[in-house]
Order: C-alpha cells, then sequence, then structure tokens
C-alpha cells in the first residue's frame, strides 16, 4: 500500500481493508486524536478541516463522522486528549515532605515551566489566545490550573511553617504573588515564540524566590 504525497506535511497513515478488531478501533481512535492535535495545533481551528484530518489519519469520512458529529465535538476531544497528557507540578506529593522552603519553591517553579514551555501545553495555550471566544472552557483549564498551582504553594508554605517553625505572613498572598510572576515570565516567552534556555528559566525562578523572600520576611514563631 503506498502513501501519497501531502500538501499540508502530515503524513497519512495507511489502513488496512476490513472490519476493525477492538485494538485496531482503540487505534484509529488514537490516530485520529493525533492527526487532530497535530493539525489543530499547527494550523488553528478554523484553517484545520475536517478532510484534512480524515486524510491525515488515514480514515474514511464515514469513520470519522461516525465518532464525531462535527469539527467542534471533534476539537473539544482533541484539547481534553491533550490536557490527560500535559505534566503538573504538584507541590503536595510526597517528594517535598522533607524540602527547606527556598529548595521547595525553586524546584517548584523549574518544574512548573519546564512544563509549561513543552510542546503540548504551550500548543495548547497558543490555542486558547486563538480560540478561547469560541472555546471559553479552554480559558477555564487555564485559570483552573492556575489557581490549583497557587493553591499548592500556599499548602507547601504553610506546611514549612508547622514543620520548621517559620512564619509567612501571608502565605496565600505570597503563593499567588510567585505564581503570578512565573505565569508572566512564561506568557511573555510563548507571545514571542521564544523557548528561554534551561538556564535562564531555572535562574529566574531562583532569583524570583529571593526577591519574594526578602519583600516578605520569615521569622521563627
Amino acid at each position: 500500500m503506498t502513501i501519497k504525497a501531502r500538501r499540508d506535511g502530515v503524513q497519512a497513515i495507511p489502513r488496512a481493508r476490513g472490519r476493525p478488531t477492538s485494538d485496531m478501533a482503540a487505534r484509529i481512535d488514537r490516530d485520529i486524536l493525533e492527526a487532530a492535535r497535530s493539525l489543530f495545533f499547527g494550523h488553528g481551528y478554523a484553517r484545520t478541516s475536517m478532510a484534512m484530518i480524515v486524510r491525515a489519519a488515514g480514515v474514511s469520512k464515514t469513520t470519522l463522522y461516525a465518532r464525531y458529529t462535527d469539527k467542534a465535538e471533534l476539537f473539544r476531544a482533541t484539547v481534553a486528549s491533550a490536557l490527560k497528557q500535559i505534566g503538573v507540578a504538584h507541590l503536595t506529593s510526597p517528594e517535598y515532605a522533607h524540602c527547606p522552603l527556598v529548595e521547595g519553591l525553586q524546584r517548584f517553579g523549574c518544574t512548573a515551566l519546564d512544563n509549561s514551555l513543552g510542546e503540548l501545553w504551550s500548543g495548547y495555550e497558543r490555542l486558547v489566545f486563538a480560540e478561547g471566544p469560541s472555546f471559553p472552557e479552554m480559558t477555564e483549564v487555564v485559570a483552573e490550573r492556575v489557581q490549583v498551582a497557587i493553591g499548592h504553594v500556599a499548602q507547601f508554605l504553610e506546611m514549612c511553617m508547622q514543620r520548621d517553625g517559620i512564619v509567612v505572613a501571608e502565605p496565600r498572598a505570597l503563593a499567588t504573588s510567585y505564581m503570578m510572576a512565573i505565569r508572566g515570565y512564561y506568557t511573555a516567552a510563548l507571545l514571542a515564540a521564544r523557548q528561554p534556555p534551561v538556564e535562564e528559566r531555572h535562574a529566574f525562578v531562583q532569583q524570583l524566590v529571593g526577591s519574594l523572600l526578602r519583600d516578605q520576611p520569615l521569622r521563627q514563631a
């Protein structure tokens, strides 16, 4: 079976004829979502057609429309699938249980930036900028993730206060300032289509932690 040349740069997947097995059906589902993600992330919603996805996934129109009634439904399924694959940094995980305050904040910030600047999440957020007005649930996901991260940082600060006997005047406010600064750095890089080197972004996190803790001095309980 030959693979035809593609104008949109996405290689079509050849299919065997006949009724698919359950494993084949699952593979077709994955291939449709992967092809759709590549096209939606690369071209945006408006410039991606169902016909393009049919060709890229190597399926028939009948197969595609049996699973998704229209492009909007497939788009939502595509971004939901991508979100499941995106890593999330958790300051409440056991690895941070004995981590000193400064080290924990630095590790968390570096992990959050590394995840955010990865291909999947940055592709997702570019779609949010472009398609957010038509798909407000995408914007809600971003806002929810930011609030979850702020909550994790606040919980970590409170854990350090209980464990190490220090007092932070406003843990939630400090956590919010911390995450908003990280968010600002990331958004600036995204809008400039720039991928900051690892050393640069990790240095930014270290400087940020130092600045925030100087502005809100810690004291022993």
